[in-house]
């Protein structure tokens, strides 16, 4: 069974079903990129805008090696062990093999997330082994009842 505070964060993230994909935006039915769609489900859930992340290029981090998303998921969520990945866990992706984590999704159910990617509506997907083998780093939505 699914904690409250997971249960809360994926039907949120759901509600951003079908929201195109638009780089740098965050707004439910317009447009969000993958960044744009966990800023998003945390407002929805949290109440407030974790950060406001400065101008970012398609291919930002790559230049500098910076873990910028890692970083910043660090700073507004709880880490979590690999292993202990849960329904409504913010799940974060290295795209090839030793870069930096460039891709976010919430996790939906053990076989599936929610995503927003170029070329596609945002969109529940599965959770498959190619995703599985580029996980990077899990992440939980803090206990709103201990603010």
């Amino acid at each position: 069974m699914m904690d409250p505070l997971g249960q809360r964060v994926v039907t949120a993230a759901r509600e951003w079903i079908g929201t195109p994909y638009h780089h740098q935006a965050s707004v439910k039915g317009v447009g969000a990129d993958c960044l744009g769609l966990v800023r998003g489900v945390f407002r929805d859930v949290m109440g407030l805008e974790p950060e406001t992340p400065p101008a970012y290029s398609r291919d930002w981090g790559e230049a500098d090696g910076c873990e910028t998303l890692l970083d910043a998921a660090g700073r507004h969520l709880s880490s979590m062990p690999l292993t202990e990945l849960a329904p409504g866990d913010v799940i974060v992706f290295r795209l090839r093999p030793r870069t930096v984590a460039k891709h976010a999704a919430i996790l939906a159910t053990p076989l599936s997330m929610i995503h927003a990617m170029e070329g596609t509506a945002a969109a529940e997907v599965a959770f498959s082994p190619w995703w599985r083998r580029r996980l990077a780093g899990v992440f939980r939505f803090p206990d709103s009842s201990s603010r």
